[in-house]
């Protein structure tokens, strides 16, 4: 991310968005498998799936296809473009406002690091409005295809109630009154030796329907509340661990230059031009590790309540049973308690994986989106990276 206090800055946003639309798919598409194993890892299963991210990508693809790594690619790579360019543009322009208004006056957001770290987290919640109804359908296309057995329904996992969790044998079947039986109506019991009958198999695309005529729109936004509480804290780590990162790497940078490694002082070592590289990449893997690690409770939940295909269950009469609650806290809570607190922490090596370099990509990217969509005036057309003589205008580099 450029700095947020960067002088005399105005950007083309065409530019802005056509350049970040163009470099922003391929890496989405390459990592894509990643967030496949994330996925699997992170869901509820009956089975258990291995913490060995290559385990995971071989079982897939000997028992699904390498297609099935991909599943739900196409969705996710729309809304996850989308989204980026919405959110380094929101980032770059209350940046820009903000120095134009002289930081509101508020002192502590001339500190680059607060300022980066608000803006970050403000972006981050403006936009994931935007990318929930990507997030959600992709990661049910990604479990109902990428699943066990290569089988869309015993990919699916049967929706928690209490009745899946009975003991196992079958009493005698709750007689229903005549008064809904007259009316038709729903009868929601608590029973919780009630026999389920599970959905029958379907294509994702027909689960999708039925979860969508049962929901409404909620379905598309199931999870909005428990992604905010994920990208709040990745966010929040996330471009603060980024500035501080950028010092540490300048900083090496000039060390590195003072050990005289190239006796021609013509060449400096590392060259000027892969200055802006080396720190956006470097420091854009720092900020990344410190949002996943911060973020991956919460990440854990998104999952859980997001990839739960919400069919509602009946018993062998017909008689409809409550669908499971995804509440926030609800689900928090049967995680801990069931599966323990390093269950939180499920699928966080593969997404560490998707992230670091992701991270290091995204600022990379956006660095040169930036770069090549700032309009500079006449006496402002110096190069973007300069040498570095001293610690004290290191910022030159931007």
């Amino acid at each position: 991310m450029p700095p947020a206090d960067l002088d005399r800055s105005k950007i083309d946003f065409q530019k802005y968005y056509f350049y970040g639309t163009v470099l922003n798919v391929p890496p989405i598409l390459l990592m894509y498998p990643m967030r496949t194993v994330r996925l699997l890892q992170q869901r509820k299963s009956s089975v258990p799936v291995s913490s060995s991210i290559f385990t995971v990508i071989r079982d897939v693809q000997q028992k699904n296809g390498t297609r099935a790594l991909f599943a739900g690619a196409t969705v996710f790579s729309l809304g996850l473009t989308t989204t980026k360019i919405l959110q380094f543009a929101t980032y770059d322009y209350m940046a820009q406002k903000t120095k134009e208004n002289d930081y509101f006056e508020i002192e502590v957001l001339k500190n680059p690091s607060v300022l980066s770290g608000v803006l970050g987290t403000i972006s981050a919640v403006v936009t994931t409005f935007f990318v929930v109804p990507f997030d959600m359908v992709s990661q049910q296309i990604t479990i109902a295809k990428a699943g066990a057995d290569g089988s869309i329904a015993s990919a699916a996992v049967p929706p928690t109630t209490a009745a899946s969790v009975a003991p196992p044998f079958t009493p005698t079947t709750p007689s229903l009154s005549s008064t809904a039986v007259k009316t038709k109506l729903p009868i929601y019991v608590t029973g919780s030796f009630e026999p389920l009958q599970p959905p029958q198999p379907m294509p994702i695309s027909e689960s999708l329907k039925l979860q969508f005529k049962q929901e409404g729109f909620r379905f598309l936004f199931r999870g909005y509340y428990a992604t905010l509480m994920s990208t709040v804290p990745f966010f929040a780590a996330y471009f603060p661990a980024y500035e501080y990162s950028k010092v540490w790497v300048k900083d090496g940078i000039n060390y590195v230059r003072t050990m005289d490694f190239n006796k021609d002082k013509d060449t400096p070592f590392p060259p000027p031009e892969v200055h802006q590289l080396i720190i956006s990449s470097i420091a854009g893997c720092c900020a990344s590790l410190a949002g996943v690690m911060i973020s991956s409770p919460s990440d854990m939940v998104k999952t859980r309540i997001q990839t739960e295909q919400r069919l509602q269950p009946t018993n062998g009469t017909g008689v409809k049973l409550p669908v499971p609650s995804l509440k926030w806290m609800d689900v928090f809570m049967e995680i801990w308690k069931k599966e323990g607190f390093m269950k939180f922490f499920s699928g966080t090596k593969a997404r560490a994986i998707l992230a670091v370099p992701g991270g290091a990509l995204n600022f990379v990217i956006f660095d040169f989106v930036r770069s090549v969509s700032i309009i500079r005036d006449s006496d402002d057309m110096k190069p973007l990276s300069l040498p570095l003589p001293s610690a004290a205008n290191n910022e030159a580099l931007y």
